[in-house]
Formats: structure tokens, sequence, C-alpha cells
């Protein structure tokens, strides 16, 4: 036998059930697919789809595994689970009928022709490119939640609140459960389509085991500001140059009760392709250390979207943009120094290894950096709450209106 071998006792019913008149041996069968809800079952079924999909001539992108090429990237099929996503040019407009074709024989499947919608993400196509939002959803979650007819709110956080300063004796707890509903139905709005928001989302997440009044009214505002921009959608240009490039920010121990860092960084590329907003996991002794943090994150990032661009290139020439460094911009001047010059001091000795890849990969030209002043940087807005303008000017510069 070998592992994808299933086997299972007879359920009750089955007429050879219990031929074994109470003795130690028990009937079993093999089964010739695994059945839903088994845990072998995920890993066969994206065995044989994987084998099917290669097949008919796909490549597996080494970036994403779940993201199939074909034709030097005239067509991409997007898999998760088994939902399929098939996107390609005119020009192969003839073997994607095929490749429907070809998935309709061998599997049940239902066309639902254009995309206009995909994992809850509205697709839109404008006269210059295409838009993803989630109104629908948004409006889903107000109902839930009853917050349709409350009042709107201008920014995700207010900028003069710490939400870590909540005190038993200042706030009643709330009920977690309903808490984290509203936090993890936010989670994957700003996941999907809505960078505005990771910041507060991620801050809120840190109470989800013992949240407070304090922590629910911030969640709510969170709410209130969506009912407001649940029209938003990020853009993309099908015209124009694609160039890539890379922000990274941090806030030094902005979190007072362990005294730990928030960092984030955003990716461009006509139009905001790539987020994150996470607290750190060490405490950094400076600004310069939790900077220099942020930016191996984001270099890692980085140069996980340069080989997704390279894995979906549409022609096999040499282009000299392959070559290109990605640009990464910082506005701290101690941690780009640290990466260019490669100068270790007293203050930064102690900083760990793994942390260096930013400046290994800016010394082989993978990624250069370069200083932004605080004021254009865009990655501000992923790691504190901003005040309205400056909110809404990042809010656009990222193309999400």
């Amino acid at each position: 036998m070998d592992n994808d071998t299933l086997l299972m006792e007879l359920l009750e019913g089955w007429p050879e059930h219990g031929l074994n008149g109470g003795l130690d041996e028990v009937t079993v069968v093999w089964l010739r697919k695994a059945l839903y809800g088994l845990r072998q079952a995920p890993h066969l079924w994206y065995r044989h789809i994987n084998a099917f999909l290669l097949s008919l001539g796909f490549i597996q992108s080494e970036a994403n595994p779940n993201l199939y090429i074909q034709n030097l990237g005239e067509m991409l099929l997007l898999l998760y689970i088994d939902d399929m996503l098939l996107a390609y040019a005119p020009t192969a407009a003839k073997e994607a009928e095929g490749i429907k074709k070809a998935l309709a024989a061998t599997y049940k499947i239902t066309n639902l022709g254009t995309a206009h919608q995909f994992l809850g993400i509205e697709i839109h196509y404008e006269s210059d490119g295409i838009s993803l939002g989630q109104r629908v959803f948004i409006d889903s979650i107000l109902k839930r939640f009853h917050m349709k007819t409350a009042h709107g709110a201008a920014t995700p956080l207010d900028d003069k609140v710490k939400l870590d300063l909540a005190e038993e004796e200042e706030d009643g707890e709330v009920d977690p459960k309903s808490y984290q509903a509203i936090v993890g139905s936010l989670m994957y709005i700003t996941l999907a389509t809505r960078p505005d928001i990771s910041f507060a989302v991620a801050v809120l997440s840190r109470y989800n085991s013992r949240p407070f009044a304090r922590h629910l009214t911030a969640a709510q505002r969170v709410l209130r500001y969506l009912k407001v921009t649940k029209d938003y959608r990020l853009r993309y240009n099908a015209t124009g140059q694609n160039t890539l490039i890379g922000y990274t920010d941090s806030e030094w121990a902005s979190d007072s009760a362990d005294r730990k860092s928030q960092g984030g960084h955003i990716f461009i590329s006509n139009g905001t392709i790539s987020w994150q907003s996470w607290k750190q996991d060490l405490v950094a002794t400076s600004t310069l250390e939790a900077e220099y943090i942020a930016c191996s994150e984001a270099s890692r990032e980085g140069r996980w979207l340069l080989q997704l661009c390279k894995d979906t290139k549409r022609d096999d020439n040499n282009n000299d943009d392959d070559n290109k460094p990605l640009p990464i911009l910082c506005d701290d001047e101690g941690a780009l120094t640290h990466i260019i010059n490669g100068t270790i001091k007293a203050r930064t000795k102690h900083i760990d290894v793994c942390y260096h890849n930013s400046r290994h990969l800016h010394e082989r030209g993978i990624v250069k950096y370069f200083w932004v002043s605080t004021q254009e940087n865009i990655a501000d807005i992923v790691t504190k709450a901003l005040p309205r303008e400056k909110h809404e000017k990042f809010t656009k510069a990222m193309r999400l209106w």
C-alpha cells in the first residue's frame, strides 16, 4: 500500500457491517477516492488538480505554487482550493476556451463567465484598467454589527487616542466573541482590498483575548470609517510605465505595554499590490534598529515580488528592466547609512544577523534603498494612526478612492 491508500470501517446500515460476529477483526473497505472532510482529502485533491493543470501545459509559479502560467504569461490561472480564476490576453482566447473544455471534461465545473467577483472581492472593469472593492461585504458586516445608521468617521483610528492605556478600573470588559467577530471581518477586508485600515486592524487584534470598552469603541470607529468609504476601490492602470517601488517605515516603541515597535511596508506598481502592518517580535533599542528591521521585512517581500514578476513575464527576451534593482524608500537616514555603508557601531553591533538581508540584497543590486521624507513616505499609513489630511493624502497615493 502507498501513502494514498485510504481504508475505513464500514458504516452502520451497510449489509456487510458486523459480519464478524463480535470478533476482534473489523471489516474495512478500500476507498476509491477521498471523501470530503477526510484529513487526506485536501492533499489528494491538490495532487490531482496540480498534475492535471501541468498536463495542460501550465507551468507552476516559483513564487506562488497556486499560480499557473501558460504561453509565456499570456494566460494565468489562480487556484484557491476548488475555485479558479482564469485571466488571459485577447491573443490567447482560443487556448483559454480549450482549457475550459478540458476542465469541464474532467471535473464538474460551473463556468461563471467574465469574472465580476472572486472570493468576496468585486472586480470592476474601467476604461483604463480594473479596480477591486468590497462594497457588498462591507454592507453585510455593517448590518451584522448594527452600524448601518451610525455616523461616519474620517479616519479609521483617532490619532489622539492610545488604546493600550485601557485599565480594568477605567473600562469595563466586553464580550470577546463579539469583539473578535468584528476584528475578524475587518481583517479579511484589509487583507483583500483596504490597506488604509491595516494598522487599525493590527492594533485591534492585540486585544482579542481580553477587550475593553474602549477597544470595542475603536473597532466600531473603523466600521464607521468603512461606512463612508465603502465605495473605495484599489485601482490599477492598464497603461503607463509598470514600475515596482516599495516604501517602508516603523514607529519605534509604539506599544507602551511591551515597548515593541510597529513596522510596515507598501509596494506599488500601477496600483498598490502588497502591504503589511505588523508588530515587531523584539524590543528595538533605537529608532534606527526599528527602521532597520522594517527594511529587512520589506526586502524579503520585495524579493518575492520580483520573483512573481519574473514568473509572469509575457516575453522570454532579455529585458533591461529585469536587471534593474527594486527601489525601496525609507525615511530614516541612520538605517539607510547602515544598509548602504554596512558600518558597525556600538549601537548596532547587537542586531541579529537575520536582519542584515536588506544590506546584502542592496549590495548585490537586487534592491536599492533611497531616502524619502516622512511627509512623502506612504508606508506611514500602515504604522500609525494619522490625522485626516495626511491619511487622505496617502490613501490617494495608494490609488485607493
